[in-house]
Protein backbone atom coordinates (compact mmCIF):
# COMPACT_ATOMS: atom_id res chain seq x y z
CA UNK A 1 0.00 0.00 0.00
CA UNK A 2 3.12 2.44 0.94
CA UNK A 3 4.88 1.07 -2.37
CA UNK A 4 1.63 1.99 -4.60
CA UNK A 5 1.56 5.63 -2.54
CA UNK A 6 4.87 6.47 -3.12
CA UNK A 7 4.57 5.40 -6.49
CA UNK A 8 1.49 7.84 -7.29
CA UNK A 9 3.27 10.62 -5.31
CA UNK A 10 5.73 10.53 -7.46
CA UNK A 11 4.13 10.26 -10.87
CA UNK A 12 1.96 12.98 -10.20
CA UNK A 13 4.73 15.20 -9.25
CA UNK A 14 6.03 14.23 -12.42
CA UNK A 15 3.20 15.52 -14.62
CA UNK A 16 3.24 18.74 -11.93
CA UNK A 17 6.81 19.44 -13.12
CA UNK A 18 6.23 18.31 -16.95
CA UNK A 19 2.91 20.99 -16.83
CA UNK A 20 4.89 23.62 -15.34
CA UNK A 21 7.75 23.46 -18.40
CA UNK A 22 4.52 23.28 -20.71
CA UNK A 23 3.26 26.21 -20.17
CA UNK A 24 6.42 28.13 -19.93
CA UNK A 25 6.59 31.28 -22.34
CA UNK A 26 9.12 33.64 -23.31
CA UNK A 27 12.78 32.99 -23.95
CA UNK A 28 12.78 29.76 -22.04
CA UNK A 29 10.07 28.28 -24.44
CA UNK A 30 11.87 25.06 -25.89
CA UNK A 31 8.98 24.27 -28.17
CA UNK A 32 6.25 25.91 -30.42
CA UNK A 33 3.65 24.47 -28.33
CA UNK A 34 3.65 26.73 -25.69
CA UNK A 35 1.98 29.82 -25.65
CA UNK A 36 3.33 33.51 -26.39
CA UNK A 37 2.14 36.58 -24.66
CA UNK A 38 -0.91 37.44 -24.78
CA UNK A 39 -2.27 40.78 -26.96
CA UNK A 40 -3.92 42.98 -24.39
CA UNK A 41 -6.37 46.28 -24.94
CA UNK A 42 -3.52 49.32 -25.38
CA UNK A 43 -4.08 51.64 -22.44
CA UNK A 44 -4.36 55.37 -22.91
CA UNK A 45 -2.98 54.88 -26.65
CA UNK A 46 -0.75 57.95 -28.28
CA UNK A 47 -1.94 60.93 -30.73
CA UNK A 48 0.92 61.84 -33.66
CA UNK A 49 0.22 64.00 -36.07
CA UNK A 50 -3.38 64.27 -35.81
CA UNK A 51 -4.14 60.42 -35.80
CA UNK A 52 -5.29 58.10 -32.71
CA UNK A 53 -4.82 54.68 -33.04
CA UNK A 54 -8.53 53.27 -32.63
CA UNK A 55 -8.86 50.92 -35.41
CA UNK A 56 -8.40 47.57 -33.86
CA UNK A 57 -6.03 45.08 -35.82
CA UNK A 58 -5.26 41.46 -35.21
CA UNK A 59 -1.24 42.24 -35.61
CA UNK A 60 -0.82 45.47 -34.74
CA UNK A 61 -3.10 45.85 -31.91
CA UNK A 62 -4.36 49.58 -32.17
CA UNK A 63 -4.01 51.99 -35.20
CA UNK A 64 -4.62 54.86 -37.62
CA UNK A 65 -3.55 55.35 -41.45
CA UNK A 66 -2.82 59.11 -42.56
CA UNK A 67 -5.21 59.34 -46.14
CA UNK A 68 -2.99 58.36 -49.24
CA UNK A 69 -0.70 56.34 -47.21
CA UNK A 70 1.08 53.75 -49.59
CA UNK A 71 3.92 52.15 -47.61
CA UNK A 72 5.27 50.88 -50.81
CA UNK A 73 6.77 54.10 -51.88
CA UNK A 74 9.26 53.59 -49.54
CA UNK A 75 12.62 52.38 -49.82
CA UNK A 76 14.26 53.49 -46.74
CA UNK A 77 13.03 53.14 -42.85
CA UNK A 78 15.01 54.32 -39.93
CA UNK A 79 14.34 53.16 -36.59
CA UNK A 80 14.75 55.62 -33.40
CA UNK A 81 15.62 54.12 -30.02
CA UNK A 82 12.23 54.58 -27.77
CA UNK A 83 12.19 56.09 -24.50
CA UNK A 84 10.56 54.27 -21.64
CA UNK A 85 7.49 56.79 -20.32
CA UNK A 86 6.35 54.22 -17.35
CA UNK A 87 7.09 55.39 -13.81
CA UNK A 88 10.75 53.88 -12.70
CA UNK A 89 11.38 52.97 -8.77
CA UNK A 90 15.26 53.33 -9.05
CA UNK A 91 18.36 52.83 -11.10
CA UNK A 92 18.29 49.23 -11.15
CA UNK A 93 14.68 49.63 -12.65
CA UNK A 94 16.28 52.13 -15.54
CA UNK A 95 18.89 50.03 -16.42
CA UNK A 96 16.22 47.17 -16.94
CA UNK A 97 14.24 49.80 -19.14
CA UNK A 98 17.33 50.72 -20.96
CA UNK A 99 18.01 47.08 -22.05
CA UNK A 100 14.37 46.50 -22.52
CA UNK A 101 14.66 49.64 -25.03
CA UNK A 102 17.37 48.57 -26.71
CA UNK A 103 16.12 44.87 -27.58
CA UNK A 104 13.07 46.03 -29.01
CA UNK A 105 14.84 48.42 -31.46
CA UNK A 106 16.99 45.56 -32.27
CA UNK A 107 13.86 43.04 -33.25
CA UNK A 108 12.46 45.80 -35.10
CA UNK A 109 15.38 46.28 -37.57
CA UNK A 110 15.38 42.71 -37.74
CA UNK A 111 12.00 41.88 -38.76
CA UNK A 112 11.39 44.84 -41.06
CA UNK A 113 14.77 43.34 -42.91
CA UNK A 114 13.44 40.26 -42.73
CA UNK A 115 9.98 41.54 -44.11
CA UNK A 116 11.71 42.81 -47.56
CA UNK A 117 9.44 45.47 -47.70
CA UNK A 118 12.48 48.40 -47.66
CA UNK A 119 15.86 48.27 -49.59
CA UNK A 120 17.40 49.65 -46.78
CA UNK A 121 16.67 49.20 -42.72
CA UNK A 122 18.58 50.98 -40.46
CA UNK A 123 18.90 52.49 -36.71
CA UNK A 124 18.97 56.54 -36.29
CA UNK A 125 22.34 56.29 -34.95
CA UNK A 126 23.90 54.82 -37.99
CA UNK A 127 25.50 57.85 -39.64
CA UNK A 128 27.29 55.67 -42.49
CA UNK A 129 23.80 55.53 -44.04
CA UNK A 130 22.32 58.29 -45.20
CA UNK A 131 18.75 58.75 -47.61
CA UNK A 132 19.97 60.35 -50.95
CA UNK A 133 18.00 63.04 -52.25
CA UNK A 134 15.91 60.92 -54.78
CA UNK A 135 15.25 58.72 -51.56
CA UNK A 136 11.63 58.65 -49.81
CA UNK A 137 12.00 57.42 -46.18
CA UNK A 138 9.98 56.88 -43.19
CA UNK A 139 11.04 57.28 -39.18
CA UNK A 140 9.94 54.29 -37.17
CA UNK A 141 9.73 57.04 -33.51
CA UNK A 142 7.61 56.18 -30.63
CA UNK A 143 7.45 55.56 -27.07
CA UNK A 144 7.39 52.26 -24.77
CA UNK A 145 4.72 53.53 -22.84
CA UNK A 146 4.11 50.53 -20.32
CA UNK A 147 7.12 48.35 -18.73
CA UNK A 148 5.82 46.33 -15.88
CA UNK A 149 7.89 43.25 -14.56
CA UNK A 150 4.66 41.67 -12.22
CA UNK A 151 5.45 39.62 -9.43
CA UNK A 152 7.36 35.92 -10.29
CA UNK A 153 6.12 34.46 -6.60
CA UNK A 154 2.48 35.76 -8.07
CA UNK A 155 3.29 34.27 -11.20
CA UNK A 156 4.13 30.87 -9.46
CA UNK A 157 1.36 30.40 -7.71
CA UNK A 158 -1.80 32.06 -9.67
CA UNK A 159 -0.66 32.95 -12.97
CA UNK A 160 -3.44 30.72 -15.01
CA UNK A 161 -5.48 33.61 -13.25
CA UNK A 162 -3.34 35.96 -14.70
CA UNK A 163 -1.57 37.02 -11.40
CA UNK A 164 1.61 38.81 -11.58
CA UNK A 165 1.61 39.58 -15.01
CA UNK A 166 4.36 41.39 -17.35
CA UNK A 167 2.95 44.39 -19.01
CA UNK A 168 4.21 45.89 -22.32
CA UNK A 169 2.67 48.91 -24.14
CA UNK A 170 4.68 50.33 -27.20
CA UNK A 171 3.21 53.28 -28.62
CA UNK A 172 4.69 53.75 -32.16
CA UNK A 173 4.35 56.36 -35.22
CA UNK A 174 5.64 56.23 -38.71
CA UNK A 175 7.02 59.81 -39.93
CA UNK A 176 7.78 60.81 -43.14
CA UNK A 177 11.26 61.80 -42.96
CA UNK A 178 11.50 64.52 -45.81
CA UNK A 179 7.74 66.43 -45.06
CA UNK A 180 7.65 65.01 -41.03
CA UNK A 181 4.02 64.57 -41.68
CA UNK A 182 3.12 61.02 -39.37
CA UNK A 183 1.59 58.36 -41.91
CA UNK A 184 0.31 56.49 -39.14
CA UNK A 185 0.61 55.42 -35.71
CA UNK A 186 -0.28 52.33 -33.79
CA UNK A 187 -0.42 51.36 -29.96
CA UNK A 188 0.11 47.41 -29.08
CA UNK A 189 -0.02 45.77 -25.90
CA UNK A 190 0.97 42.69 -24.62
CA UNK A 191 0.63 40.68 -21.19
CA UNK A 192 2.39 37.17 -19.80
CA UNK A 193 1.94 35.35 -16.70
CA UNK A 194 2.63 31.71 -17.20
CA UNK A 195 6.24 30.11 -17.28
CA UNK A 196 8.38 27.58 -15.44
CA UNK A 197 8.00 29.01 -11.79
CA UNK A 198 6.39 31.46 -13.01
CA UNK A 199 8.95 32.45 -15.56
CA UNK A 200 11.67 35.47 -15.44
CA UNK A 201 10.52 38.75 -16.14
CA UNK A 202 13.18 39.35 -18.72
CA UNK A 203 12.32 36.59 -20.62
CA UNK A 204 8.50 37.29 -20.61
CA UNK A 205 9.30 40.85 -21.72
CA UNK A 206 11.91 39.90 -24.30
CA UNK A 207 9.25 37.95 -25.94
CA UNK A 208 6.19 40.25 -25.87
CA UNK A 209 8.80 43.12 -27.23
CA UNK A 210 9.58 40.29 -29.97
CA UNK A 211 5.79 39.45 -30.75
CA UNK A 212 5.08 42.40 -31.25
CA UNK A 213 8.10 43.59 -33.90
CA UNK A 214 7.26 40.47 -35.23
CA UNK A 215 3.30 40.97 -35.32
CA UNK A 216 3.91 44.77 -36.58
CA UNK A 217 6.49 43.37 -39.77
CA UNK A 218 3.44 41.52 -40.99
CA UNK A 219 0.92 44.13 -40.55
CA UNK A 220 3.29 46.45 -42.78
CA UNK A 221 3.22 43.69 -45.15
CA UNK A 222 -0.42 43.24 -45.53
CA UNK A 223 -0.54 46.86 -46.02
CA UNK A 224 1.70 46.85 -48.70
CA UNK A 225 -0.78 44.27 -50.70
CA UNK A 226 -3.49 46.82 -50.00
CA UNK A 227 -5.27 45.22 -46.99
CA UNK A 228 -6.67 47.28 -44.89
CA UNK A 229 -6.65 46.59 -40.65
CA UNK A 230 -9.07 44.16 -39.22
CA UNK A 231 -9.90 42.61 -35.73
CA UNK A 232 -9.66 39.12 -36.93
Amino acid sequence: MIRHWLASSMLGAGVFILTLALTGCGATRSSPDIPHPTRSSPGSPLSAGGLTPNQEDKEAGLVAIAPGFDIKNYTVIAVALFPITDKLEDEGDRRFAGKMASFFRTELVRRLREGGLFQHVVEVNETEYQPSPGERALRLEGAITRLGRGSQAARYFAGIYGAGRTRAQADMRFVEAASGKVVLVTADRRVASMGMFGGEDEDHLRESFDDMARDLAKFLARLSRGEAPRAE
